[in-house]
């Protein structure tokens, strides 16, 4: 069934709409008694520790990003109303420190033709992937099309091109991982390709680092591969995946809503801690490659409606979370974070908050995240910075 049909069916389709409503706010299995712990206890886990972002080998961009994500406020004042950065991003920068580094910004002209930006969705992309695509447009067109066309908004950076890469959602991240390299290869193989970021969405991070480590493991990763922005990435996996998995593994052969995938049984388990940890400590990020992270957590007030269940859950262990991470966990290591955006896990990425259905949107949080100000602000920074 069609997320989006175009003017074959009606936006109040009750059918549509109610399945639209489960998936989305039961998309990690959620229904259910609160846990009395997220994560089992495990021997054979490899030790974890949290600490402040410098002693842990974490550069902070975020006063610098700020400037220049305000620049890019500034200039879509027309679609973004209100132009505080205050309102979309946590850390107290001041609004009218808004400027782009003359440097950064040569560097990036220089360099835009030659470069390729590859989106990778999520889990469930492929459900919703008709209007709903990381950073796009909003605009319902048919798979093909919205997978490259939803990015024509950008078309004025001079990109070589922008694409979200057509992946099944529901798949482990190992399958994705191999499915993923190949078009990596793929793509620098073209002519004319200097450049290659790579933009991992919440599950798409995760197949985006076990595509690198299989480039890594066949013949090395291709020297275009330039950049890896962890968009809310599931870095470290999430509690609630651990939580949900069984529950998720005994309902989701029954459940296939939407234009989804048919699930393989593995996907959520690739975004359990359990699978991620270990799997990270032994496949660390390959060298050569520059990695950037972008966060979101925001105040519950400000959290979708089909979100807050886990965000109360996961609340119980830290109240920086979107909704889906805690905001820790999407940090990819040895990285630069360039942002904690004050967002739920869909606003930060997802323009769901556009759908033509009343019903979609009122599962949303209602605020119109600037998406488009922090691409731009993304691909000029990582770009720009650029040896």
């Amino acid at each position: 069934m069609a997320w989006i049909d175009g003017p074959r069916r009606a936006v109040g389709d009750c059918e549509t709409a109610r399945t639209l409503a489960v998936a989305l706010v039961l998309a990690l299995a959620g229904a259910g008694c609160a846990p009395v712990a997220m994560l089992p206890y495990r021997d054979t886990q490899p030790p974890t520790v949290s600490l402040p972002l410098a002693l842990a080998g974490i550069a902070d961009a975020r006063a610098g990003f700020a400037r220049l994500f305000a620049a890019e406020l500034r200039a879509s004042r027309s679609t973004h109303g209100d132009t505080d950065t205050a309102l979309w991003l946590h850390g107290g920068f001041a609004a009218q420190d808004a400027s782009i580094d003359r440097d950064t910004d040569i560097a990036f002209a220089a360099r835009a033709a030659s470069t390729t930006v590859l989106i990778v969705p999520g889990m469930f992309g492929d459900c919703v992937d008709t209007q709903s695509v990381p950073f796009g447009d909003g605009l319902p067109r048919p798979r093909e099309r919205n997978l490259v066309d939803s990015y024509r908004q950008y078309d004025d950076l001079g990109l070589r091109s922008i694409e979200a890469i057509a992946l099944p959602s529901r798949v482990s991240s190992a399958d994705n991982g191999r499915r993923l390299a190949a078009r990596i290869r793929a793509e620098a193989a073209r002519a004319g390709v200097e450049h290659i970021v790579l933009i991992g969405y919440s599950k798409g991070l995760v197949d985006t680092l076990h595509a690198l480590a299989e480039l890594e493991r066949d013949g090395g990763v291709p020297a275009q591969v330039a950049a890896v922005v962890s968009l809310a990435g599931a870095v470290m996996g999430t509690p609630v995946a651990d939580h949900y998995e069984r529950l998720y593994q005994t309902l989701s052969p029954l459940v296939n809503p939407l234009d989804c995938t048919p699930s393989d049984g593995h996907d959520l388990a690739s975004l359990t801690r359990r699978e991620r940890v270990a799997w990270l400590a032994a496949n660390p990020p390959p060298a050569g490659v520059r990695y950037y992270s972008i966060v979101s957590h925001a105040p519950r007030d400000q959290i979708a409606p089909g979100l807050r269940l886990f965000y109360d859950l996961l609340a119980g262990a830290d109240p920086r979370n979107d909704g889906q991470l805690i905001a820790g966990d999407a940090v990819l290591p040895g990285s630069t974070l360039l942002a904690e955006a004050r967002a739920d896990h869909w606003d930060l990425a997802l323009p769901i908050n556009l759908h033509p259905s009343l019903l979609v949107r009122s599962l949303t949080s209602g605020r119109a995240f600037p998406r488009d100000a922090l691409f731009r602000a993304t691909i000029r920074w990582v770009i720009g910075g650029l040896p």
